[in-house]
């Protein structure tokens, strides 16, 4: 992870800095188009569960690459990118449905990764049943949720990507499978 930041912070560095030669643009070009390549399905799909719309979210995801890149010089290497991105993405939606005053609740389509078709069906139903529970969580809840266990983020991304404590993430993750638990079972 770290190493992956340095070499993240050396390419947008080298990025944003527009006094080079053409040959050094278009390496720069490439590194940009790398980076953007390797967050934008995840990002698209974290971003489409807030506006459940296909062109709000790749609008909303090509913001947030804009500004990810014009804001880059406050991104601290020592967290992971895609938290950092993910950051910016979230209030992105936000800052975008605030304007529009609407917000929609966030869906949650998960695919199911089974190898043996003949339990697919039941994992499906079941996935889909505890999704369907969530939807009745609060904001917040399905929220680290999502974050959890669809983007698969640590503790510690989470928190940055929510702008609260790991301990405070914890508490939630605990009360929301709580509540999950008494809502599915009924």
């Amino acid at each position: 992870m770290y190493s992956e930041s340095v070499a993240l912070a050396d390419s947008m560095e080298a990025l944003r800095d527009d006094s080079r030669g053409s040959d050094e643009s278009a390496n720069e070009k490439t590194s940009f188009s790398l980076l953007v390549q390797q967050h934008h399905e995840k990002l698209y799909n974290f971003i489409y569960r807030y506006t459940r719309n296909r062109q709000d979210a790749e609008d909303l995801t090509q913001d947030t690459f804009v500004k990810a890149f014009k804001n880059f010089h406050r991104y601290d290497s020592k967290y992971a990118f895609a938290s950092w991105l993910f950051t910016i993405g979230r209030r992105t939606v936000f800052n975008h449905y605030r304007r529009a005053r609407r917000m929609e609740p966030m869906e949650f389509d998960i695919a199911d990764e089974s190898e043996r078709p003949d339990g697919a069906a039941e994992k499906q139903d079941n996935r889909n049943s505890v999704w369907e529970a969530a939807k009745k969580l609060k904001k917040e809840y399905r929220e680290v949720l999502v974050l959890k266990y669809i983007e698969d983020f640590s503790i510690l991304e989470i928190a940055n990507v929510l702008g609260k404590t790991q301990s405070n993430i914890k508490i939630l993750l605990f009360r929301a499978r709580n509540q999950l638990r008494k809502i599915h079972k009924s």
